[in-house]
């Protein structure tokens, strides 16, 4: 059965993860929309072929903490590991049920399906030359062993952005359902969203009960379509 919340998923590991997820996306969403506007584009193919880069720049900074990270094929994307859990940093396409879309990608399918490698328990563990030293170390090696071969639980970091804004990050526990090929999320939380601007702050501006407001002028702009399979 899958973790109930990504607090019960990552346990001790909780806040130090959510503070990197956010440090990560944010400062690639900066990089992402310095670039879009620097390319003069009136399309998003570039700023959302970012989803790659989060995949990188999440697993290069949960591994320089010392996190593992697991190789999800066909893609050969590595992710990082955190508590036995593999989390995946996903920008969500701007269109309805992108959610139930997710694990429309075999790449990502695969990922409900990881098992954490046997490499964690090291050489000497494997080829018997070294013992627990205390009861403690042992009860550590038996939980490893039981976990071992086990399918990890999915964490999903879900990121909504535009090139003007970025408007929040979020984090469930996500389960694939293999009868309909669809994505259940558990627990899901808001990590971070923008400041609200003080409405009252802005003195000089007319309000509603006085004159007419003025509609915005909006311009259509074609969704991308990233091919990650």
């Amino acid at each position: 059965m899958a973790p109930s919340s990504v607090e019960e998923a990552f346990g001790d590991h909780t806040d130090a993860a959510r503070d990197l997820v956010v440090e990560v996306v944010r400062a690639r969403h900066d990089r992402s929309v310095e670039a879009h506007e620097a390319s003069g584009s009136r399309h998003l193919l570039g700023f959302g072929s970012q989803w790659r880069d989060l995949y990188d720049e999440a697993n290069e900074a949960f591994k320089d903490r010392g996190y593992k990270s697991h190789r999800l094929e066909p893609a050969g994307w590595r992710l990082p590991i955190v508590n036995r859990c593999l989390l995946v940093v996903w920008r969500v396409p701007s269109r309805a049920n992108a959610i139930d879309g997710f694990a429309s990608s075999k790449t990502r399918r695969n990922g409900f399906f990881a098992r954490e490698s046997l490499e964690i328990f090291g050489d000497s563990f494997l080829g018997g030359g070294e013992t627990a030293r205390d009861d403690a170390e042992e009860a550590e090696f038996e939980s490893m062993v039981k976990a071992a071969g086990a399918v990890m639980p999915v964490v999903l970091v879900m990121v909504h952005s535009t090139p003007r804004q970025l408007s929040s990050i979020e984090w469930a526990v996500a389960e694939y359902d293999s009868a309909t090929g669809a994505v259940r999320l558990h627990g899901e939380e808001v990590l971070w969203r923008p400041e609200l601007v003080d409405v009252g702050a802005a003195s000089d501006v007319e309000s509603f009960d006085s004159g007419s407001p003025v509609a915005p002028s909006l311009a259509l702009q074609s969704e991308e379509r990233p091919a990650d399979e």
